[in-house]
């Protein structure tokens, strides 16, 4: 890549201080909140501090890994539920982890969607204050977007919003210190109104969500969403009291062809994690738009990987992309973390991350440059075949599916055992693209999709399909007994044969059905279903280093979203999508003790120790509908256990 800045123009005039929509406040026992100063020093030791959970990975190298040990292998069945909440309305999607203050008592802040914060008492569950926001754009009712989580620093905790902005709000009381609008320019040019008019559509989830702020030297950094909406990410610093410091284009002009840069994607909606010794912040990207290549030659950076970036003055360090000018929706919002290891007598930092592409990339952190792809933590099969144009029939069938691998799942990382956990789909799709022209406020796509049957739901639909054929069966022959005894014999055997005739013409037409469908695709069906395994997600722990995979966990029916999280005792913490919160060992994959939380688990779980109660805590964010999977639920269940 030739070097030429990425940083996007910030015009003076712009209303960066105007707020478009609204906010709803509700006070109640805030005087049980103790004050506490937490400092940047604090946010730095979190991951050493049993008592705090600061920052959306426990430290700012993303490990989601905590230092309270109460909970071993041996006793974590003890595990008891402390209390168990309903936040918000159904459906909302957990995919974000809360924030811990430690302190008497702890004080959880904790996001969903859309655009709603709680503040709430770590011991009882009491809600204390909640601060929801009205953006301008509204929200769908339906599908709401995902929230993935606060950040905290002094006496304020911050919240990203759905109109691309930041709110400030007193953490002691939850009323509103300052808002920064993100919207207030777009590719330099100042919005006409108080939002850029290309940032403007009704958010709804898959499309759109808040992105966990990062605060670090001073300033707060945050991304941005809408790649489905052909618009160009950007990644934003901030200082502290709002104003705008610098704003990386996620889609360079100088690396993309004539003006597809303009609606090329490259968001970053998903957290980011900090090399603090160099002040590097790596940034996860989506995916190029439209989904189809031919519009946008070349490699299109940074879409699909990752980018390094200087903190204080926001210019390009390294990236990679997992998916260079991708046609497959192969995009990288997986957050990454990084981690110090000794490699041949050296010393050395790495960003490690596991893709939709079903392998977990590790880069040097100073460079960029790729020191192991792992082996295969999800199965491919005919990966990287183009789709057809306008004939998803006769496309291939593919694997991995464009939710991964892993989509925003948030991996945790023991640095005891070196080991990454990681959380994949597995399913085959088929994708067929068409022409499409970029309109503001539309859907900027160009691809059909479709995805592969779970085998498990498949099979009981067929089987419900037998009992019924069996039931009709059961009748027919009941009327040739009548018929029969009706003396009517000969006009039952004529009856009998013309069924018969019938069966083997309906025979003829489903081999004929099925001559065709093995012409479709790479194959037939029976093919790419025996290359499947027929399991549609995984859990496993990967070395990041050698990317050897140490273990698989398989499911059958629901792949498991959200995050995870690790223990110093060898415990790791992960929800599926199938309402189980499990507790397994680190180091094999073994189940320890699992837990039914009414719906599926996922947001990403965190963990703390109060000395005050002499009890290790983890918190389950639970909620979110997925594909009707699963019950529809926004319930945050929190779990102790007393030393």
């Amino acid at each position: 890549m030739t070097y030429e800045s990425h940083l996007a123009d910030l015009p003076e005039d712009a209303p960066w201080d105007e707020k478009p929509g609204e906010s709803v406040i509700e006070q109640h026992d805030t005087d049980a909140i103790p004050e506490v100063d937490v400092t940047e020093e604090d946010i730095a030791a979190s991951g050493e501090d049993e008592t705090n959970w600061l920052i959306f990975g426990n430290n700012y190298q993303g490990h989601r890994h905590t230092t309270a040990d109460v909970i071993t292998p041996e006793n974590v069945g003890d595990l008891e539920v402390e209390y168990v909440l309903e936040l918000g309305e159904p459906p909302n999607d957990f995919q974000g982890s809360p924030i811990v203050v430690g302190g008497d008592p702890p004080i959880i802040y904790q996001t969903i969607g859309p655009d709603m914060l709680y503040a709430i008492h770590g011991r009882t569950g009491d809600i204390l204050w909640t601060h929801f926001y009205e953006n301008a754009d509204g929200a769908s009712d339906e599908t709401p977007p995902a929230e993935r989580g606060p950040a905290v620093l002094g006496d304020t905790v911050y919240k990203s919003t759905l109109d691309l902005g930041v709110l400030a709000i007193d953490r002691y009381t939850g009323e509103e210190q300052w808002y920064y609008n993100g919207a207030a320019a777009y590719r330099g040019e100042v919005a006409e109104d108080v939002r850029h008019e290309e940032l403007q559509w009704e958010r709804s989830r898959g499309t759109t969500s808040s992105h966990p702020p990062m605060i670090y030297d001073g300033m707060l950094m945050k991304g941005s969403f809408g790649g489905e909406f052909g618009v160009s990410g950007f990644y934003d610093a901030i200082d502290l009291e709002g104003n705008p410091q610098w704003r990386v284009n996620m889609t360079p002009e100088h690396e993309w062809v004539g003006d597809s840069w303009q609606h090329g994607g490259g968001t970053a909606w998903a957290a980011s994690c900090i090399e603090p010794d160099t002040g590097t912040v790596v940034i996860p990207s989506a995916n190029p738009g439209p989904w189809y290549g031919t519009v946008r030659p070349g490699w299109n950076p940074y879409t699909c990987g990752k980018v390094g970036v200087d903190t204080e003055t926001g210019e390009y360090q390294w990236h990679h992309q997992d998916a260079p000018h991708d046609w497959w929706d192969y995009d990288s919002p997986s957050p990454p973390l990084v981690f110090e290891e000794e490699v041949d007598g050296e010393t050395r930092k790495f960003a490690t991350w596991p893709g939709k592409t079903g392998w977990v990339y590790t880069v040097d952190m100073e460079t960029g440059q790729l020191h192991q792809r792992s082996e295969e933590f999800v199965q491919h099969y005919n990966m990287w075949s183009l789709p057809p144009f306008d004939d998803i029939e006769n496309a291939q069938w593919i694997m991995p599916d464009l939710r991964g691998g892993t989509n925003p799942q948030t991996s945790s990382f023991d640095p005891q055992s070196r080991t990454l956990i990681v959380k994949g789909l597995n399913q085959p799709m088929r994708l067929s693209w068409f022409e499409t022209e970029y309109e503001p406020g539309e859907t900027y796509i160009g691809m059909d999709i479709e995805h592969a049957p779970v085998p498990a739901t498949q099979e009981q639909e067929e089987e419900e399909e037998e009992e019924e054929d069996e039931t009709a069966d059961d009748g027919e022959e009941a009327e040739e007994e009548k018929e029969e005894t009706a003396d009517d014999g000969e006009e039952a055997e004529e009856e009998k044969e013309e069924t018969t005739d019938d069966g083997e013409e309906a025979e003829e037409e489903k081999e004929e059905t099925a001559d065709e469908e093995a012409d479709n695709g790479d194959g037939s069906e029976e093919e790419w279903r025996d290359a499947w395994n027929g399991y549609v997600g995984v859990l496993a722990g990967i070395d990041p280093i050698s990317g050897e995979v140490k273990w698989r966990n398989w499911y059958e029916e629901t792949p498991p979203w959200g995050g995870s999280l690790t223990t110093p005792t060898g415990v790791t913490f992960a929800g599926d999508g199938d309402d189980l919160f499990t507790a397994f060992e680190t180091e094999t994959g073994q189940p320890l003790a699992s837990w039914d939380l009414g719906t599926a688990a996922s947001g990403a779980p965190v963990s703390w120790y109060d000395p005050g109660e002499g009890k290790q805590y983890v918190a389950a964010p639970a909620g979110g509908e997925r594909e009707n999977y699963t019950e529809s639920g926004n319930r945050f269940v929190v779990f102790s256990l007393s030393e």
